[in-house]
């Protein structure tokens, strides 16, 4: 069965970031302290903590890390890119601006670009994860374990994302006339779509978006269940694995002592 356009990315994304999960749709305003559910590697926001009457007293301390850096990468088969620049001079009186070609020899394929990328974060992480998990152990049970929180946001000046729905996408993007080569590392570029072939999903933009996110939730300390608290087999698949930890009547754990929040990675995917 074909995967959606959805899951590719975020798979993709999850791949060559590790601890990083990718917005879907990127674009999605979400912000620090947004909290829900994943599904694989999808973030679906359900609100956001200050939202949640036990926390109304509870102050969250933000840091912002305004070294800038970009984050670059492609699937491993698939796409092929040149960067094209500035033509010297002008023919048959039209100037060819700096150009660049992305094409795909495979469905299901990205290239993600983002720059001038600046990180921002909750910094007391410990200090609320101490919070939700007393709000967990509550009989209300008000904080579900499988809810994750952002945490972390990179912010990005100027993004470039494609992801491939079939083998003959490509496409060719075309700067402003006063650049002279394409910096994918740049924060300004004016790139306009020149020409286009096949389908494929496509993300240009010059404004500050989030595509990026690092995620945190209450997790058990080991991969343990029941009574005898045997390691789970290796036969479970990934979703039901997480079935049964994230589960409140599975026990996973001997006591809930034992659960911590922490930074999500999907212990069981890595």
């Amino acid at each position: 069965m074909a995967k959606s356009i959805a899951r590719v990315y975020t798979d993709a994304v999850k791949k060559n970031q590790k601890v990083l999960f990718g917005v879907w749709e990127p674009g999605f305003p979400v912000k620090l302290g947004d909290f829900g559910v994943m599904t694989g590697n999808i973030f679906t926001q359900l609100g956001n903590i200050s939202e949640i009457a036990e926390l109304k007293n509870f102050t969250i301390k933000y840091r912002s890390d305004d070294t800038k850096d970009t984050k670059f990468f492609t699937s491993e088969r698939g796409v092929k890119y040149s960067l094209n620049p500035r033509a010297s001079g002008v023919v048959n009186g039209i100037q060819a601006n700096a150009s660049i070609d992305v094409s795909f020899s495979a469905a299901n394929a990205v290239f993600f670009n983002a720059a001038e990328c600046v990180f921002e974060m909750i910094e007391n992480k410990y200090e609320l994860g101490q919070k939700l998990l007393e709000i967990h152990r509550q009989s209300n049970k008000k904080w579900r374990r499988e809810f994750v929180v952002v945490t972390d946001c990179v912010v990005a000046k100027r993004s470039l994302i494609l992801v491939s729905t079939s083998s003959d996408f490509s496409i060719t993007l075309e700067a402003d006339a006063k650049v002279p080569v394409i910096d994918l590392a740049s924060g300004s570029l004016g790139l306009t779509i020149k020409s286009q072939n096949s389908s494929g999903y496509k993300l240009i933009t010059e404004e500050g978006i989030i595509p990026l996110i690092g995620l945190s939730k209450i997790k058990p300390t080991f991969l343990f269940f029941g009574k005898d608290f045997k390691p789970l087999s290796a036969n479970y698949t990934k979703a039901m694995t997480t079935a049964i930890i994230d589960h409140d009547t599975i026990q996973t754990e001997r006591s809930e002592d034992e659960l911590h929040f922490g930074q999500y990675i999907d212990d069981i995917d890595e």
